[in-house]
C-alpha cells in the first residue's frame, strides 16, 4: 500500500512563509518528506476545493496529510513532526486548546506581509 506524501499549501507571496519553506526543506527528516505547493497555484486550488476550503483561501497554511486538511496552528505544529532534532517535541502543543493556539497563529498570519 503506497503512502501519500503530505502536501503543505503556503502563501507564496509571503516572505515569512517562503523562509519557513526553505527552513523546513533544509531540516526535514529524510524519511518524512513534505511536498510544498502555493495556495494560489492551480494544484493548490484543487487541493483546497477537494478538502472543503474555498479556492481563494489564504488565511493560513494548509497541511494535507492522510486524507485530512489541517489549518492554522494544527498545520504548523504537525509540520514540526517532519523535522529533525527537537522540533517534533513541539507537537505537545497540540494538547493546548486550539482556540488559544490559533489566537497566536492568527495574529502572526494576519500581519505576515508586514513582519519581514
Amino acid at each position: 500500500m503506497k503512502k501519500e506524501v503530505p502536501v503543505l499549501l503556503v502563501d507564496s507571496e509571503c516572505a515569512i512563509c517562503n523562509k519557513a519553506v526553505r527552513y523546513i526543506r533544509k531540516h526535514q527528516k529524510r524519511d518524512r518528506v513534505i511536498m510544498f505547493r502555493s495556495l494560489y497555484s492551480d494544484e493548490g486550488k484543487k487541493y483546497l476545493l477537494e478538502y472543503g476550503l474555498p479556492d481563494d483561501y489564504d488565511e493560513s497554511l494548509v497541511l494535507i496529510e492522510n486524507g485530512t486538511a489541517y489549518i492554522s496552528s494544527d498545520a504548523a505544529l504537525r509540520v514540526s513532526a517532519f523535522m529533525k532534532g527537537a522540533f517534533p517535541l513541539l507537537t505537545v502543543f497540540l494538547y493546548i486548546p486550539r482556540k488559544g493556539r490559533d489566537y497566536i497563529y492568527n495574529f502572526i498570519a494576519k500581519h505576515r506581509h508586514h513582519l519581514v
